[in-house]
């Protein structure tokens, strides 16, 4: 079984989001997908064999002022309005309705990462955790601390699962796969550095969170750096833009947004090689 993992990476989604829109094209589907941030989400849609509707969010609804920036921060607390984004805008009633039927009745098994606000330890969502118009998982999995506030589900406060396992490779080998395709929106070779105690200073109420952001680089370059060992015995396969043509985490850029899709969407074809080289 090949697991597709997708790290996110914030604005930069749009990149892996043509990689899934191509694969939806050729109609490859999923076995088995584990989403990290953002990337939970764009895998949401792949999982549900919604082509381009991911891309919409990046082209569109993350243009509008409500959803993300200043007006966001004013509303919500957070710059990213992570219920209008994952939630709001994926109901039934909403104006790009996530098809749910299909997301849970796919034969994938699709597990969403985030971390425990308490704690600091990852915790595994499983999609048929979800229910019809409430999406608050993917809100859970894509809180960034600093930028967003932690979500609660369950009376539990929830922040991004990449503070936990930001590259979640083993829980994908654990789960059954013997393969794995590693979907990141940096270039390969770009490594996190350390962040500064600043970060301390904007979440002294949950400690431990404070301690893996000051660490996170260390999980995140090991993690890189064991699937680029993986690779070397096709065991796994990274997809990585070459550049991010001046888009960012939080850096809006809406030619650079095309480009990068047009990126992701042409750098899929290795997928689909890897996928089926041993048939």
């Amino acid at each position: 079984m090949t697991g597709f993992i997708d790290i996110g990476g914030s604005l930069r989604g749009i990149y892996t989001s043509g990689v899934y829109d191509y694969l939806m094209d050729r109609g490859i589907k999923p076995e088995y997908c584990i989403g990290v941030s953002s990337g939970s989400a764009n895998l949401t849609a792949f999982v549900a064999n919604q082509p381009g509707r991911t891309a919409r969010f990046y082209k569109d609804y993350l243009y509008e002022s409500k959803a993300f920036g200043v007006e966001s921060l004013l509303r919500t607390g957070s710059l990213i309005n992570l219920k209008y984004i994952y939630s709001d805008i994926s109901l039934s009633t909403g104006k790009d309705p996530l098809d749910y039927n299909s997301l849970v009745g796919s034969g994938c098994k699709f597990t969403i990462v985030s971390t425990v606000a308490k704690t600091g330890k990852p915790h595994y969502f499983d999609k048929s955790e979800m229910k019809p118009d409430d999406y608050s998982i993917l809100n859970a999995a894509s809180a960034m601390p600093i930028l967003c506030r932690p979500v609660k589900i369950d009376g539990t406060l929830y922040c991004d699962g990449g503070v936990s396992d930001p590259i979640p490779y083993k829980k994908a080998f654990a789960d059954g796969c013997d393969k794995i395709v590693l979907c990141i929106t940096k270039p390969v070779d770009y490594r996190k550095t350390k962040l500064t105690s600043i970060a301390k200073a904007f979440i002294p109420q949950y400690p431990d969170i404070a301690a893996l952001l000051m660490n996170m680089h260390e999980k995140y370059n090991g993690g890189i750096e064991a699937v680029m060992e993986l690779e070397k015995q096709g065991k796994a396969l990274i997809i990585a833009p070459d550049d991010c043509c001046g888009v960012d985490t939080a850096k809006k850029n809406k030619e650079g947004s095309q480009k990068l899709y047009e990126k992701g969407y042409r750098d899929a074809e290795k997928i689909e090689r890897f996928l089926y080289s041993n048939v």
